[in-house]
């Protein structure tokens, strides 16, 4: 699943097609977002699947926001990072597949070489 967010202290935006929980869509989520101290001001698209929250970051954490969007299932923070980690490890281990084939490759092409001359 694709996800996208940007965050600048006071302003948390998330566009990711888990943000289509019930939770969200029946205004559950939202309400409590709004209920934080430090809130002002949530939006939420269902359509782009964005939500929007404008904070005061001297009064509330980014974290505290993932913490109760988590608690009502729309993210899940802790498969974000492992996912993030398991691409990052499926890219490490093809290049090193690909540089081990290149080599390959290499030493084959000069003992072609070689005995052809």
């Amino acid at each position: 699943m694709s996800h996208y967010i940007h965050h600048v202290p006071g302003r948390l935006r998330i566009r990711s097609a888990a943000l289509r929980c019930r939770s969200l869509l029946d205004g559950e989520a939202r309400r409590e977002l709004q209920a934080l101290e430090g809130v002002t001001e949530v939006r939420f698209n269902p359509r782009a699947a964005s939500l929007t929250l404008l904070y005061d970051p001297a009064r509330i954490g980014r974290a505290q926001l993932f913490e109760a969007l988590e608690r009502h299932g729309c993210v899940e923070v802790e498969s974000r990072s492992g996912k993030l980690a398991t691409r990052a490890g499926t890219l490490f281990g093809k290049a090193l597949v690909g540089a081990f084939v290149n080599k390959a490759v290499e030493r084959s092409a000069y003992k072609l070489v070689s005995v052809l001359l």
